[in-house]
């Protein structure tokens, strides 16, 4: 019996041992993780500091030579980094909570117009093709507004930095699918494309193929607010290359009867 105890007491001190490993090295994981993630958005927050920095300066020297052009450049530089750090501020909140999706009957093409009202001063600016087509057949579907909306403006954005200056095309077109309850969001590129191994992880956190340009949060923040409004983001490869986002989202809304239904059907 002494035995029998001693070899149940030296197993238990095995698994309690054993269980404090695991967790010092879940421990240290997170601790890793925690510092990646600071040191990238460092990084790219250095990056947004250093043009304002820079453009500053700019409007400093513009002011104090009376040049309203140089004054003019510079706050162009500052207003586009002041953009970047807006756009940062709302993929780390959509990415670092769960939000609960207000859904409402919305024109999807009025919002992809309004996205691309915005980004065509940054398509300008890189001097490439900005060329919505949309399908008028579209109805109102159940959406949540601001969630849609940072979707396609990240999708097209990364679009925008994907392509290359003054040679860049991107198109942004919708599509009704009424057999499948769907209506899609399709964004073309004519940039590098992504390789076959590459295609999942442009969704992971903090991955980025810019470098230091870009957080890797815009694409993860798309399928995580895509997935909370019930549908799905893919990644394509077309023929002639580039890279083709597809985003699906469904023209019907399911019904939940459990209690921890709180919203109504839509208006």
């Amino acid at each position: 019996e002494l035995r029998l105890v001693t070899a149940i007491g030296y197993q238990a001190g095995l698994a309690i041992e054993n269980a404090r490993l695991v967790q010092s090295q879940v421990q240290r994981e997170r601790l890793a993780a925690t510092g990646e993630t600071v040191a990238r958005l460092s990084h790219y927050i250095k990056n947004i500091l250093q043009g304002m920095r820079s453009g500053a300066e700019v409007v400093e020297r513009g002011l104090d030579k009376r040049d309203l052009l140089t004054t003019a450049q510079g706050w162009r530089i500052v207003e586009r980094n002041l953009d970047r750090s807006y756009n940062l501020m709302l993929n780390m909140l959509a990415f670092s909570k769960q939000r609960e999706p207000r859904f409402e009957p919305l024109q999807l093409n009025r919002i992809v117009e309004e996205v691309v009202a915005l980004v065509q001063k940054q398509a300008d600016a890189k001097r490439v093709m900005l060329l919505p087509d949309l399908d008028e057949h579209v109805p109102p579907i159940p959406l949540d507004y601001e969630g849609i909306y940072q979707v396609v403006l990240n999708v097209i954005t990364n679009a925008i930095d994907a392509v290359a200056a003054e040679l860049g095309r991107i198109n942004v077109r919708t599509q009704y699918v009424p057999d499948q309850h769907e209506a899609v969001v399709i964004v073309t590129d004519n940039g590098p494309g992504v390789p076959p191994e590459l295609r999942e992880r442009v969704f992971e956190p903090f991955y980025s193929s810019k470098g230091h340009g870009g957080t890797g949060l815009g694409l993860p923040v798309a399928r995580k607010i895509v997935s909370e409004l019930g549908g799905r983001i893919e990644l394509v490869s077309p023929p002639d290359g580039g890279a083709e986002f597809h985003i699906h989202l469904s023209t019907i809304r399911e019904q939940r009867t459990g209690p921890e239904d709180t919203q109504g059907p839509p208006r």
